[in-house]
């Protein structure tokens, strides 16, 4: 069955004006519920009992309460009011009194706040009946249900008129993954339907898998592409590559450790691929912990994968950071993972693992029946998300007809130590014998140092000059959060040093302009050496990027050497060994990022006992030593998400799930579009996305950043309306003028 949205026979633009509106939308949902569902099941060993049945029932009564007099009323107006009978109620009413808690759940939860607690529904006197506010006082549950047990008799029949009586069936919910995944079906049709009823808006069809043609494409392209560096690693690349095309492997669960720089995309999709061809997988994902990687990943799979006469753009999509908007106005542009191959970042991939919230939830059901790619999966999540995030991706490969490769070219095994996981397990290894030898050759690349005593800004910019004027550079300096990053860059330029500037700070077409530039610089070699990148996280994993010499801000031990992934990375610097230097640093506009706290701990703890350089242990060794050192200092912090999920807490899991754990807005930061969207001009959402950054929900309140739209949730678009630099540093060159802003506590991100 095609992945393809459904094409909907109903009129366009139907305004909600009585019963038989009503019908049309419940039957359009069921329509689109059904095929969400079908086509996830196709590629699923065992479901739980009844789940189509489930999705389907709830999108049947779904808006029940809808059909409420005073509810309808509103509706006819077209105005904004907010209906005066919580329209959930009454489907939930209808399926709990027919023993289906499966669809109730579902219909519990298909608007926000999402999946309520368990634990708390089991101790009400009437389990998920009442107000959407499950905190609300009691009397104003009761009242609410009140009004549904006097109506209720009205709203079914009416419904039964127009929509049909197919009856209930009893169903016992399934908690966990599932319930996820049900409510994806149904938001993502409650979703799709509205959209089409409102705007006349119907999303297109994904262009066809073809995997076997986009197989032989890329193996076409790869031996096309030119030798780069030390012929020794060219000729790596290129076993590695053949190793991981022919690879028997067929367990759903793989693990592939290579070193820097030896073609671990390409290879590992080289691999999926057939996998996807045997298993008639739905879509290849690739999970990068960066957006930058993103960038990279993205197009280098468009230029091997995508076919003569197609899209690059509808074959391979990039989903960047959260754009999961939630009102009719921005829903069209929420990125759903429909595409053949989706280029995803870690916090997207796993949020949506442990959401609870309809949508962020709603492409979930795209997952089950694909091939994914975990680069670089030691930093894909906090070390405090393994215990629970590899029990999702168990299940899922168990259950829901996933396969997946964990690579990394300091790859953790996380999964063997029962410190870190439980149970522990032992996964295949792709192409083990040709990597093992590889990695261990990696020692002789670079050396790990730490610099002597804090840092000041001052002293840190006069460290770096240093290196310039010693024609070691260029020199690459990446700082803990956006803020600190925009300083410490912005002051090396004041001192008239040649500096680039590179953080989600800056939008995703302004980064992907000075990451070209930063390749083109660096292409040029020792004829242009004298200059720095100062820069954040998002360029320390994955990025073929290879400067001279690099200073850390001391963060974590698999920073660091993913960080050393930049330097020397094809090893073409042979007249000395180039130093990744860690530092910490000290100063009143340098701001201390929470989620390091134990990490950089650790790591102190690790040069003082000599452990960084140690000749008698591999990078993958320590870099698990320091996993288990982070979790057992975390103590009870570090089991709380898996505690939470057992319980199933789903808006505690949604909480601790967070790979980010900041309360992040999208911010627009292009007047233009803003304006073309408030006319209402439709535009991708890729351009809404590459034209967005992200802030922190205090610092959009602080600044008194507008929403791009009235009546917007939350979740929805705001509009940067400060100093903007594209070219150096985005939004902080409005930041940096704000010293308040700075005092109370800058930027981070």
């Amino acid at each position: 069955m095609s992945d393809a949205p459904l094409a909907h026979s109903a009129p366009s633009h139907r305004p909600w004006l009585g019963p038989q509106t009503y019908a049309a939308h419940v039957n359009g949902v069921c329509e689109r519920a059904s095929a969400n569902a079908d086509q996830m099941l196709a590629h699923v060993m065992g479901p739980p009992a009844k789940f189509r049945e489930a999705v389907l029932q709830a999108a049947r009564y779904h808006d029940l309460g809808k059909l409420d007099p005073g509810n309808q009323a509103v509706l006819a107006s077209l105005d904004q009011q907010r209906l005066p009978v919580d329209h959930i109620e009454a489907g939930v009413a209808h399926l709990m009194s027919r023993g289906c808690e499966f669809a109730a759940w579902l219909v519990r939860a298909h608007h926000s706040p999402g999946l309520p607690r368990l634990a708390q529904e089991q101790c009400r006197p009437q389990p998920l009946r009442g107000c959407r506010n499950r905190d609300a006082d009691a009397r104003e549950h009761s009242a609410l249900t009140s009004i549904t047990d006097r109506q209720l008799g009205d709203y079914l029949a009416l419904h039964f008129r127009e929509a049909g009586d197919h009856g209930v069936t009893a169903i016992s919910p399934a908690h966990g993954l599932a319930m996820r995944l049900a409510l994806s079906c149904l938001v993502d049709a409650d979703h799709t339907d509205s959209a089409f009823a409102e705007s006349g808006y119907e999303a297109t069809g994904a262009p066809p898998a073809r995997w076997e043609e986009r197989l032989q494409m890329l193996v076409t392209y790869v031996s096309s592409l030119p030798g780069k560096g030390d012929p020794r690693r060219v000729s790596q690349r290129q076993a590695f590559f053949q190793a991981c095309l022919a690879s028997p492997i067929t367990e759903s669960l793989v693990a592939c450790e290579g070193s820097v720089g030896i073609g671990k995309t390409t290879a590992v999709t080289a691999f999926l691929l057939c996998r996807a061809i045997a298993k008639k997988s739905r879509r290849l994902i690739i999970v990068a912990p960066f957006t930058n990687i993103l960038q990279q990943t993205a197009q280098r799979l468009r230029e091997g994968l995508v076919l003569p006469g197609e899209n690059p753009s509808e074959v391979v999509v990039e989903h960047h950071h959260r754009a999961d908007y939630g009102s009719s106005a921005t829903r069209e542009l929420a990125a759903l993972w429909r595409a053949p191959v989706v280029v995803t970042t870690a916090v997207q991939f796993f949020e949506t693992l442990a959401a609870n919230r309809p949508t962020n939830l709603r492409k979930l059901h795209e997952l089950p029946g694909s091939a994914v790619f975990i680069d670089e999966c030691h930093a894909a999540v906090p070390v405090r998300l393994w215990p629970q995030a590899w029990l999702w991706l168990q299940e899922l490969a168990a259950r829901w007809g996933c396969s997946f490769v964990l690579a990394s070219g300091s790859l953790a095994r996380f999964w063997e130590s029962p410190k870190l996981v439980s149970p522990p397990a032992t996964l295949p290894v792709l192409a083990g014998e040709l990597t093992r030898g590889q990695v261990t050759s990696e020692a002789g690349r670079v050396r790990l140092q730490r610099m002597t005593g804090t840092a000041t800004r001052e002293s840190l910019c006069d460290a770096i000059s240093g290196r310039l004027a010693a024609d070691e550079g260029p020199v690459l300096a990446i700082l803990n959060t956006v803020q600190s990053a925009a300083v410490v860059a912005r002051d090396l330029r004041q001192r008239g040093v040649d500096t680039l500037h590179l953080s989600t700070a800056l939008a995703p077409a302004d980064r992907a302009t000075i990451l070209q530039l930063v390749r083109s610089r660096l292409d040029a070699g020792r004829n242009d050496a004298h200059w720095v990148l100062v820069a954040t996280s998002c360029v320390e994993a994955g990025v073929d990027l290879s400067f001279g010499v690099a200073f850390r801000e001391i963060a974590s031990l698999m920073s660091l050497l993913q960080t050393s992934g930049r330097v020397n990375r094809h090893g073409e610097t042979t007249w000395r060994l180039p130093e990744v230097v860690a530092f910490d640093i000290a100063d009143e506009l340098i701001v201390p990022h929470p989620d390091f706290d134990v990490s950089a701990v650790v790591l102190r703890e690790m040069f003082e006992r000599d452990m960084v350089n140690a000749a008698d242990r591999s990078s993958a060794d320590l870099v698990t030593i320091a996993m288990e050192q982070e979790l057992r200092r975390r103590g009870k912090q570090g089991r709380e998400l898996l505690l939470a999920e057992t319980e199933r807490d789903y808006p505690q899991v949604a909480k601790l799930g967070r790979v980010i754990t900041a309360d992040t807005r999208s911010v627009l930061v292009d007047l233009e579009l803003a304006d073309k969207l408030r006319k209402g001009q439709r535009l991708e959402w890729r351009v809404i996305m590459d034209r967005s950054v992200q802030l922190w929900a205090q610092k959009v309140e602080r600044l008194a950043l507008q929403p791009l739209f009235p009546f917007s949730s939350a979740d929805d678009l705001f509009v940067w309306d400060d100093e903007y630099d594209g070219a150096f540093l985005g939004y902080m060159a409005g930041v940096l003028k704000h010293q308040q802003f700075l005092i109370s506590g800058g930027a981070v991100i």
